[in-house]
C-alpha cells in the first residue's frame, strides 16, 4: 500500500474543501474526532461518562449544606449620618490602636 506524503494531504484536503466548504469542514471534523474518542472508549472500556457521574456525585455529596433561614429585612430605615462624623470615628479608632 503507498504512504501518503505531504503533498497527497494536501490535495486531499483541497478537495475536501471544495466539495464541503467551509463553514461545514469544521463540523465534520468535530464529529469524526467524537466518533474516534467513542470508538477508543470501546475498545478500551472506559466508560468516561460514568467515571464523571460518579465523581460528581461525590463532589455534591460532601459540599451538600442545608440552606439557612432567611434572614428578615426590616422596614425601617437607618438614621442620617454626617459623613465627617464617620471619618472623625475612623480617624479616633485608628489612633486608638
Amino acid at each position: 500500500m503507498p504512504q501518503l506524503g505531504p503533498m497527497e494531504i494536501i490535495i486531499v484536503l483541497a478537495i475536501a474543501l471544495i466539495v464541503f466548504g467551509p463553514k461545514r469542514l469544521p463540523e465534520l471534523g468535530r464529529g469524526l474526532g467524537r466518533g474516534m474518542r467513542d470508538f477508543k472508549a470501546g475498545l478500551t472500556g472506559a466508560d468516561e461518562d460514568d467515571r464523571r457521574a460518579e465523581e460528581e456525585s461525590k463532589r455534591t455529596a460532601t459540599a451538600t449544606i442545608s440552606p439557612a433561614a432567611p434572614v428578615p429585612v426590616s422596614t425601617q430605615t437607618a438614621p442620617p449620618v454626617e459623613v465627617g462624623a464617620v471619618t472623625d470615628d475612623l480617624r479616633d479608632a485608628d489612633d486608638r490602636r
